[in-house]
C-alpha cells in the first residue's frame, strides 16, 4: 500500500472492505474499459489521479460502496467526453493482498499450506473477489521446501507454488 492510500475512504463490496487501492489499479481498470470500447485514452493516468484526488480530499464518506465509486467514475468519463468508455467500465474490487510467506509460516507443511490457501481463495471467490496480489513467494518456497536459502529443492517448491497459483487464478 502506498502512503496516499491511507487517506482514501474504504471501498466496500459486500462484506469486504479495503483502503488498499491506488492509481495504478484504477488506470488498469480504465485501460480495460477503453480497450473494450475500442478507444485509446492517452491520459488514463490523469483521469485516475483526478478520481483518487477527489477521494482523498473531497469525498465526505468514510466507506464508499463499490457500485457508488464506479458510478462516479462513469460520470467523470461522460463529462470529459468518453461515454463509450463509461458504458464499458466494469466494477472491479482492487486486488486482494495475500501474503504467502505469512500463510506458510502458519502452515509450514505443503499439504496444510495448499489446503489453507485454496480455502482462502475459494472464500474470496464466493464473495466476488477474483483479483489477487501475492507477496512473499520466495520466502514461502523456502519454508515449504524446508530450506534457509535457494537450492534445487527450494526452486522446485517455488515452481510448484507458481503452478498452483496459475491454476487457481486462471
Amino acid at each position: 500500500m502506498n502512503k496516499t492510500a491511507a487517506k482514501h475512504p474504504y471501498l466496500q463490496h459486500g462484506e469486504c472492505i479495503t483502503a488498499d487501492y491506488d492509481c495504478e489499479w484504477l488506470e488498469r481498470v480504465l485501460h480495460q474499459a477503453a480497450d473494450q470500447a475500442g478507444i485509446f485514452i492517452p491520459y488514463e493516468h490523469e483521469v485516475a489521479q483526478g478520481v483518487l484526488s477527489y477521494m482523498d480530499y473531497y469525498c465526505p464518506l468514510r466507506t464508499v460502496p463499490l457500485r457508488y465509486f464506479f458510478g462516479r467514475v462513469r460520470r467523470v468519463l461522460r463529462e470529459i467526453g468518453l461515454p463509450r468508455v463509461a458504458d464499458a467500465l466494469q466494477e472491479q474490487f482492487p486486488p486482494v493482498a495475500i501474503p504467502l510467506d505469512t500463510l506458510a509460516g502458519k502452515n509450514p507443511l505443503p499439504l496444510f499450506f495448499y489446503t489453507e490457501l485454496k480455502h482462502k481463495m475459494d472464500d474470496l471467490k464466493r464473495r466476488g473477489l477474483t483479483a489477487y496480489r501475492f507477496s512473499g513467494t520466495h520466502q514461502c518456497s523456502l519454508v515449504l521446501g524446508k530450506r534457509r536459502r535457494s537450492c534445487p529443492t527450494q526452486r522446485r517448491a517455488l515452481h510448484e507454488l507458481e503452478s498452483f497459483l496459475a491454476t487457481q487464478t486462471a
